[in-house]
């Protein structure tokens, strides 16, 4: 990193962090003990592998349904006639541990930062359990395959978008322009919104993000010009923001990139 340190990725977290309970308080109506989303990311490590582990943040609801935050190296998922049955570390336990997937009352992909209420439904569509074909490719959503498409850039936006701790509804419609421009279809507005209210990425995601967009994925343009947008949206030109903006700029300029 040549402009970030890590007191820039605790802010713009904070902000993520404040936006999903403010989702969560509304939707669950129910307190969550534990960990209610685990900080783990916050250790920067860019010689991490290009690929990570397979790891979730829960929203668990136990026998009494009493909600609790887990964070779950997952080591196998195993689909049964109703349910799937996840095995893994459990790192508040620090023990292996079994959950059932219809008691999982959200689910953060660590890897990705996409948040899923339906968290029987992920892990049924998940490649450990179903690999990903042609097939189910063509059977996706246009929306869901240009989020897909535009994951890097949604992460980067994200990212200078929280960059002063808060990720506002005007930011947030930039990133959402940004997807609907991309694609070549139209698309459900709503669906694509949702979709990009879902990711609460980490400093190892925007890394790894910014590094396959220097490796020339994605469309560095239209990137920079809604990062522009996205700097603009609150009236207000943070220094924090500037920070994020600057760091991909040097990088695409090291990259080659334009």
């Amino acid at each position: 990193m040549t402009q970030l340190g890590l007191d820039h990725f605790v802010t713009a977290r904070a902000g993520f962090r404040r936006r999903l309970t403010e989702q969560r308080a509304e939707r669950l109506g129910r307190p969550i003990t534990g960990h209610e989303f685990d900080d783990h990311g916050m250790h920067i490590d860019v010689e991490d592998p290009p690929t990570p582990p397979v790891a979730f943040h829960l929203i668990y609801s136990d026998a009494k349904s009493q909600l609790s935050g887990r964070c779950l190296t997952l080591w196998n998922a195993r689909e049964e006639v109703a349910d799937v049955r996840l095995t893994g570390l459990c790192h508040m336990r620090g023990l292996r541990r079994v959950f059932m997937a219809s008691r999982i009352v959200e689910v953060t992909d660590l890897a990705t930062g996409e948040v899923h209420d339906d968290a029987l439904g992920f892990f049924r569509s998940h490649p450990l359990v179903r690999p990903i074909t042609a097939e189910r490719l063509a059977d996706m959503s246009p929306e869901l395959l240009a989020l897909q498409e535009c994951r890097d850039e949604i992460i980067v936006l994200s990212f200078v978008g929280a960059a002063d701790g808060n990720f506002d509804d005007d930011e947030q419609d930039v990133i959402v322009r940004h997807v609907m421009d991309r694609a070549d279809e139209l698309l459900d507005e709503a669906v694509v919104r949702r979709g990009v209210q879902s990711w609460v990425p980490d400093e190892r995601s925007f890394e790894r993000a910014l590094s396959r967009l220097c490796a020339g994925e994605g469309d560095a343009v239209a990137l920079m010009r809604s990062m522009r947008k996205v700097i603009d949206a609150d009236g207000e030109v943070d220094p924090e923001e500037v920070a994020f903006a600057e760091e991909v700029r040097t990088r695409f300029l090291q990259a080659g990139v334009s």
